[in-house]
């Protein structure tokens, strides 16, 4: 009898679901600073209060780089997010200087800004 009881309660919480963590994609709306020998660049990016630190990501090309801002959010039924807004940079170091080539935002494929060249 207590096997079958034990059984029983971890099926119930085998059952229940749990947080998760869903990545979403931005769009990149400000333009992008370059520094660090012409290979890192900075976007400022908006996220919500159960969102991980943003991830900026770079594709590399002879003639653009993509960027992508990836932000990771903890979902659940016992997830409770403050009601905060932050603002800050997410970085990446390109592989090779950034040059000429054009910067992208992969998500919505417009051409961006860059400062400090």
């Amino acid at each position: 009898m207590i096997v079958t009881s034990l059984v029983a309660l971890t099926g119930c919480s085998g059952a229940r679901s749990g947080p998760e963590t869903v990545t979403r994609k931005e769009p990149i709306t400000r333009p992008v600073s370059v520094s660090g020998g012409d290979r890192t660049l900075t976007v400022m990016v908006e996220s919500g209060g159960c969102d991980m630190t943003p991830r900026l990501e770079a594709s590399e090309s002879t003639t653009t780089v993509a960027l992508t801002v990836r932000i990771a959010t903890r979902t659940g039924p016992d997830i409770a997010c403050p009601a905060s807004a932050l603002f800050g940079p997410a970085r990446v170091v390109l592989h090779t200087a950034l040059g000429s080539r054009t910067v992208t935002d992969a998500t919505s494929g417009r051409a961006l800004p860059v400062r400090g060249r």
